[in-house]
Formats: structure tokens, sequence, C-alpha cells
């Protein structure tokens, strides 16, 4: 494991980790807000659900290194604005934006993270978000067999 100098100063990836938590906490309150919306049918509602249950998952993994590396995990913000929620097709774009930014977010700060079981962490939520993009796509009728462009 990863250990400072200082055992008072967290760890460098802590700063990368809790935008990290700060992004799974806004997943986790979208996809509630999405569930108790009942604007979501069956099979969209379930796979919100499995996605929820992922998020929540990512954020305990998030909150046990932030606090092993020495640092304060961030806190749920009191509210997010989503923007008008008046379809399903809204909740699941609005999805759809989080997790891609999500994606890019883990990719782009993943060659900065020092500790190697940090990294190995968050390659696994990165492949999950990248899943849940790409079904979120699907069930937009968007592409999912072009890159998109940067």
């Amino acid at each position: 494991m990863f250990t400072t100098a200082d055992a008072r100063t967290p760890a460098p990836d802590v700063a990368i980790l809790n935008v990290a938590l700060g992004l799974e906490l806004e997943a986790i309150a979208a996809y509630e807000a999405g569930a108790a919306s009942k604007l979501l049918d069956g099979p969209t509602l379930a796979l919100a659900s499995a996605f929820l249950a992922d998020h929540r998952r990512h954020r305990d993994v998030l909150l046990s290194w932030i606090r092993r590396l020495g640092g304060t995990p961030v806190q749920p913000k009191s509210a997010y604005d989503f923007g008008t929620i008046a379809s399903a097709t809204d909740i699941v774009a609005l999805a759809h934006r989080l997790e891609q930014g999500a994606a890019d977010a883990y990719l782009t700060n993943a060659g900065k993270l020092v500790n190697a079981g940090v990294l190995d962490d968050a390659a696994g939520v990165l492949v999950d978000e990248v899943r849940h993009a790409t079904a979120l796509k699907m069930a937009l009728s968007l592409p999912v067999t072009t890159r998109p462009a940067y």
C-alpha cells in the first residue's frame, strides 16, 4: 500500500478520488430521482436500478480508498440540479450524460494515479461507466459503433 512521508498528509490520489466520489454521488442522486419519478417503465427501471447498485458499490470503494489514504471524503450535495425532467427519455438522456462524463473523467485521470491498487479499482469502475454509457446510448438509439469525437 502507498504511504506518505507524513501520515497527516493525504496521498496524492485522494484529490482524484474525491472528484470521482463526487461524480458517483451525483449519479446515485440522479438514479434515485429517476426511479422516484415513476416515469420509467419496467425494463428501464430495472436497468436504472442495476446501475444505481453499481454506483453505490463505486461510492463504497472510493470511500474506502480515500479513508485508507488519509483523506476526508467529499459529502453529497444537499441538492442537485438535473434540469427539467418530464419524460423517461429525459431521465435516460441525463443518465447517459452523467455516465459518459464519468467514463471520460476516469479515463482522463487514470494515468495520474500513483497507487497501483487505486488504479486497479478505478479501471474496474471505468469498465462499468463505459458499459452504462453504451447501454444508455442504445436505449436512446445513439450510435455505439463509432468512437465519440473529442
